[in-house]
């Protein structure tokens, strides 16, 4: 089958990020949100539709993901909008934090028929909640109406995706944690199967499901470890992930950082992201904009895709080579042995063995 592209891209990509906004009514210690120097706004109405009906037609990806930085929940024409994407037949998945779930929003959200729900509860239980800043909202409000949402929503049978995800500390980031505080959830392979055992228990009462396939379940679940990107199928269409914690692109660290000689991730492989502002950006951790190769507002999204300047910055990404200096400074590192090996680490890490650090594990027969 011949190769299609748009612009310079091999098309169709996995997903589209679309910000609707990039304000949120959490404040999560984990979160580049207090970093981010962008103005805080929503998403014109008219550009997002505009956005979502050119991706359609053009066939630029598999589905959209309203997600960056923000809360899409929190857009006062979210149905509007995917109203939209329904009549012009894009898939759409949404990323949410989860408060809305609980909330009038949450009970409009269940006549749509969404192509993936991604629920963020990344702290799994009350003291770990403590680190999201929630406000006067608690842990017990919180999971209670995500799981009855939950529950309503499976009840009409639609074949959403829905992904329940938790924060895995394996792995310490020392400069968010001097700058933010401890951030320790899911630190061990106990820590993990434990989790994961409780929140499936809740999950199959819901669910209905037999005591035979728990046993089965949780034997499967009890050969987990920590440092893997797990993702769990633990019923048909229903997973949990464990979200590695990020330092956001050296977001966090008050140092000077030596610019990465070359490296390679999935921005503009399998994604890239639309800002609420119109902003096309390279990759969805880019939560500063600092990678803008253009606007939707002022070009369509095959004029900025096409542009000399982005051409430039894919022809690096094929040799592994990077263009752009956030790219740099993102894949850059502290010592002079971390910036020598980085970069030959996120080729192989990320092209050769993602399927080895990549779990997708089923575990209901």
């Amino acid at each position: 089958m011949d190769k299609k592209y748009l612009g310079h891209i091999q098309i169709p990509l996995k997903r589209v990020h679309l910000e609707l906004t990039n304000a949120c009514e959490f404040n999560c210690r984990f979160c580049p949100k207090a970093e981010m120097t962008r103005t805080y706004g929503y998403m014109d109405t008219d550009l997002a539709k505009r956005a979502i009906t050119e991706i359609g037609e053009k066939e630029v990806c598999e589905k959209i993901t309203f997600h960056v930085m923000g809360e899409p929940t929190l857009h006062r024409n979210l149905f509007e909008i995917l109203d939209h994407a329904r009549k012009e037949h894009v898939n759409v998945g949404l990323t949410t934090n989860g408060a809305s779930l609980g909330r009038n929003i949450g009970k409009r959200l269940i006549d749509y028929d969404l192509s993936q729900l991604d629920v963020s509860i990344q702290t799994p239980d009350e003291a770990s909640f403590k680190l999201r800043e929630a406000g006067s909202l608690g842990f017990e409000e919180y999971i209670g109406g995500i799981l009855k949402f939950f529950s309503e929503y499976k009840n009409r049978g639609y074949n959403t995706i829905i992904k329940f995800r938790f924060m895995n500390t394996r792995f310490q980031k020392k400069g968010l944690e001097k700058k933010r505080g401890p951030v320790r959830l899911i630190s061990s392979t106990e820590q993990l199967r434990k989790m994961f055992c409780h929140w499936a228990d809740r999950i199959y009462d819901i669910l209905g499901v037999e005591d035979e396939k728990r046993v089965s379940a949780f034997r499967k679940i009890n050969k987990l470890v920590s440092f893997k990107w797990n993702v769990v199928e633990i019923y048909p269409n229903v997973f949990f992930e464990t979200y590695v914690l990020s330092e956001w692109g050296n977001a966090f660290d008050p140092v000077d950082i030596r610019e990465a000689w070359g490296g390679y991730c999935f921005g503009m492989r399998d994604h890239f992201s639309i800002l609420h502002n119109g902003d096309v950006i390279l990759c969805c951790i880019d939560y500063d904009g600092r990678t803008v190769i253009g606007n939707i507002n002022d070009a369509s999204l095959e004029e900025i895709l096409s542009s000399d300047q982005f051409g430039e910055i894919m022809k690096g990404f094929k040799r592994f080579q990077l263009v752009h200096p956030h790219c740099k400074q993102c894949l850059g590192s502290q010592s002079f042995t971390s910036w020598l090996v980085k970069p030959i680490a996120s080729v192989i890490g990320l092209k050769l063995l993602r399927p080895f650090f990549y779990t997708h594990t089923k575990i209901y027969e």
